[in-house]
């Protein structure tokens, strides 16, 4: 499979989840165009990679216990000034923070 199709595979589980709007695993794998085991795979590896995904029962779909969201599709060029649009692939603008290498960090955190 390729990079590409991975990270948007990846960006439409994190938008699914984000919303509540998975359904059951079933469903999250229809949703998906996967198998359930590829689906499982794919939160494993969510988790792997920092997420906090849960599982409600009650409202059938899975969820982040924190607030938070992937950031990987825009390689930032060092010293690019983004726009609010570009800054919003990223992340929320208003949080983050950019050095003179196009590092972001949260503004919080400095």
């Amino acid at each position: 499979m390729s990079l590409v199709k991975s990270i948007k595979r990846l960006e439409y589980a994190n938008f699914l989840i984000r919303k509540k709007a998975t359904g059951d695993l079933k469903t999250f794998a229809k949703k998906m165009k996967l198998s359930e085991r590829a689906v499982k795979i794919l939160v494993s590896e969510m988790r792997e990679m920092g997420a906090s995904i849960q599982y409600d029962r009650s409202r059938k779909s899975y969820y982040y216990l924190e607030e938070g969201e992937f950031c990987i599709s825009k390689f930032i060029k060092y010293g690019e000034i983004l726009s609010s649009n570009e800054a919003a692939k990223v992340g929320k603008p208003e949080e983050l923070c950019f050095s003179e290498k196009a590092i972001f960090i949260l503004c919080k955190d400095t």
